[in-house]
């Protein structure tokens, strides 16, 4: 047909039904064992993008902004960029650990709490989180190399 009747009786058209599920976070080629977000749709990275116990693995993109996703993604991609070009060190492996924590209960408090909000991100905040990193990154290079 080309209506839909609510529970209350009401009827309206419509073209077209959008079923909003949820989303889902899946590595289905990742062996469960390895990478496992399956039971509580979280992943634990450091800035959103960096695997603090799989160095090397990163994730661009898996961020859901209020916001355009392009750009925060681009400045994700310049920082593993200089990540791997040995232009910027990530912190040691407990303190990714805490400030992963940290933003995890930032978006507990921030956000309800469901599995659709496991990934969410405020545009300005976390781009300028990311363009901190990215200096402190630099500066803690510069440190190792001294």
């Amino acid at each position: 047909g080309d209506q839909v009747e609510f529970v209350d009786g009401s009827v309206v058209p419509a073209d077209a039904i959008v079923y909003a599920t949820g989303y889902k976070i899946s590595f289905p080629f990742f062996d469960p064992a390895f990478l496992d977000v399956e039971k509580d749709n979280n992943i634990n990275l450091y800035r959103r993008v960096v695997h603090p116990d799989h160095e090397g693995l990163f994730f661009i993109g898996l961020i859901q902004p209020l916001g355009a996703i392009m750009p925060l993604a681009e400045v994700q991609a310049k920082w593993v960029a200089a990540l791997l070009a040995g232009a910027c060190a990530l912190p040691d492996v407990s303190t990714m650990r805490r400030e992963i924590e940290r933003d995890q209960r930032k978006i507990a408090k921030r956000y309800v709490p469901s599995a659709r909000h496991t990934i969410q991100v405020d545009f300005y905040p976390y781009l300028k989180q990311l363009q901190a990193e990215i200096e402190a990154g630099r500066q803690r290079n510069t440190a190792v190399v001294a």
